[in-house]
């Protein structure tokens, strides 16, 4: 097809799709309308490697899934924990440090919110919180 843009002419040539009627069929303004859609659109696919629980797999152009093909250069991954050199570390025994004062710190302003929440119930003689408040109590300790 010959066109013309802007005193320019060029061919074009649209790709050609094979078109199939489809089984469904329509009405519009008394009409019949019958649909149609193209018998095959080649979409291209992404080709990845993925790992999913540890198993690797990757996809084609085509679309298929296949395992990944074990190579000596292939990096072996390790459980996260397992993985880790110099547990000992300075800085692990400092992370570790923090860890525990920051459970130290959580432990002590429930054990203060839980007391104060416990004297306005006592101040306020609702006996049934009062109750509540110390079986909380006692999952604490």
């Amino acid at each position: 097809m010959k066109l013309c843009y802007r005193g320019v002419e060029y061919d074009y040539n649209p790709p050609s799709l094979e078109m199939k009627d489809s089984e469904i069929t329509g009405c519009y303004r008394g009409r019949t309308l019958t649909f149609s859609y193209p018998s095959h659109v080649p979409v291209p696919q992404p080709v990845a490697r993925y790992t999913y629980r540890g198993v690797g797999y990757e996809t084609t152009a085509q679309g298929h899934v296949q395992p990944v093909s074990a190579s000596p250069a292939a990096e072996v991954r390790q459980p996260v924990f397992q993985g880790i050199k110099g547990a000992d570390s300075p800085t692990m025994q400092a992370r570790r440090h923090l860890l525990m004062e920051a459970s130290t710190a959580h432990r002590t302003n429930i054990q203060r919110s839980l007391d104060h929440r416990l004297a306005v119930a006592k101040a306020q003689g609702n006996d049934r919180l009062v109750q509540q408040l110390e079986e909380e109590l006692h999952h604490l300790v």
